[in-house]
């Protein structure tokens, strides 16, 4: 009796497994749907505007799983990407130049930037200005502080723009590409599992 009971938690764990990649599947069919709807990309440019200039939160949160789940649509997820956080960008430069004392230090004091800390970033301004605009466009570095301190603290905005336009396309042209070759095996793998592609599950058919 003991032989028969051994491969029941095999099972289990396989019924388990199962549940959760249906699940998986039917999370990534709704976001199929999505991204095939007209305002995808729009809504992928406008969250990359509001990250980049007051909202807190990566682009990448977006574009992936819309991406991942309608690859062919990948690269125009990371030109409106491109353009939203270069809008974005340059809306917190301005701030930092025209309004930081009214409005600049109270964005910076909601992202937790102490006023010491401000005279700091001053001074490394001077040093690193388009260095740390670049660094913000490629690592988890907040976009928005970077932006605010270089208008602020005197980065001409002609590199800046094109500072941040480059290192954004670097940035989401990589994840773009990424999530292309990714997302057209998740594709063909969901196709050969259940015998539908998403776009089908997606549908009901």
């Amino acid at each position: 009796m003991a032989s028969l009971d051994r491969p029941q938690p095999a099972r289990s764990r396989a019924r388990s497994g199962d549940r959760v990649s249906s699940a998986v599947v039917r999370v990534l069919a709704r976001l199929h749907r999505l991204a095939e709807a007209g305002w995808a990309a729009t809504a992928v440019g406008a969250w990359a505007f509001l990250q980049a200039s007051v909202v807190p939160g990566p682009v990448d949160g977006v574009l992936v799983p819309l991406g991942l789940a309608d690859p062919r649509r990948a690269w125009r997820f990371a030109w409106s990407a491109l353009a939203g956080g270069t809008l974005g960008g340059i809306v917190a430069y301005t701030i930092g130049t025209l309004a930081f004392e009214s409005v600049g230090r109270a964005i910076l004091g909601w992202l937790g930037v102490a006023t010491p800390e401000v005279e700091q970033f001053r001074a490394t301004f001077k040093d690193k200005g388009l260095w740390l605009v670049l660094a913000s466009t490629l690592t988890p570095l907040p976009a928005k502080l970077v932006a605010i301190g270089a208008g602020a603290f005197g980065v001409p905005v002609l590199p800046f723009v094109a500072t941040i336009v480059i290192g954004r396309a670097v940035r989401f042209g990589v994840v773009a590409t990424v999530v292309r070759y990714f997302g057209d095996r998740v594709e063909r793998y969901i196709e050969r599992r259940y015998g539908r592609t998403l776009d089908e599950i997606a549908r009901g058919r």
